[in-house]
């Protein structure tokens, strides 16, 4: 997994969360903001949805790789 900050890709995948560089929770990305300021996890057993803001200071983490800006 890697380090993003284009959160506008990660609808319909798998994610960490990491703060202070420990895991907070690791889940599946529900819905992304339109202006991708923040995406809501899923709910998974007893851990409730959860809405993540950037403003949070989150590292978020992806098996994902960003798509080249030009082709």
């Amino acid at each position: 997994m890697h380090a993003t900050d284009q959160w506008q890709s990660l609808a319909g995948s798998i994610v960490e969360v990491r703060e202070a560089g420990r895991l907070y929770r690791r889940g599946w990305v529900e819905h992304v903001m339109a202006d991708a300021s923040g995406f809501w996890l899923a709910r998974d057993g007893v851990a409730t949805r959860e809405f993540i803001h950037k403003s949070m200071g989150y590292q978020v983490l992806t098996g994902f790789y960003p798509r080249p800006s030009s082709v």
